[in-house]
């Protein structure tokens, strides 16, 4: 019995043919710039600690410059955006190890404390930014965009 094959059907099994021919050459030969899940955001690692007087938080963003980040204090809840870009994916590059996380990164920090939003202070040296946040025995409820000095 002889089975024919319209012309669709073929052209759509030659597509997954070709992706998935991609996909083994991506995967084994990493000829294309590292970027798996780049739609979710990666967290940068972070340390909070508590002093007598305030909350320190402390993030490790090396290859950034302060103005590509953007922090915002609201609700009780410290937000740390922005996107570390990955000069190599302009070029077709093989890579040996990739360990470093290139697109949006946001971090959230829950404060459970009440807080002087209105005197956070944020400063950026050598690749960490560093964000202390006064203690108060009032509770503020205002959402505070915070400036990085470095």
């Amino acid at each position: 019995m002889i089975h024919f094959v319209s012309d669709e059907s073929l052209q759509k099994l030659m597509a997954k043919h070709s992706n998935i021919e991609k996909l083994f050459e991506e995967f084994f030969f990493m000829t294309k710039s590292y970027d798996i899940a780049s739609s979710t955001p990666w967290q940068p690692p972070t340390d909070v600690y508590e002093t007598t007087k305030d909350i320190i938080i402390k993030l490790a963003v090396s290859g950034l410059k302060p103005e590509d980040i953007s922090i915002v204090f609201s609700d009780h809840i410290l937000t740390v955006s922005g996107r570390r870009n990955d000069n190599s994916a302009h070029q077709k590059v093989c890579f040996y190890q990739v360990e470093i996380r290139y697109g949006y990164f946001e971090r959230k920090i829950k404060i459970p404390k009440h807080v002087d939003a209105n005197n956070i202070n944020a400063t950026y040296e050598n690749g960490f930014i560093l964000i202390v946040i006064p203690k108060s025995e009032k509770a503020y409820n205002s959402t505070i965009s915070i400036k990085i000095t470095y």
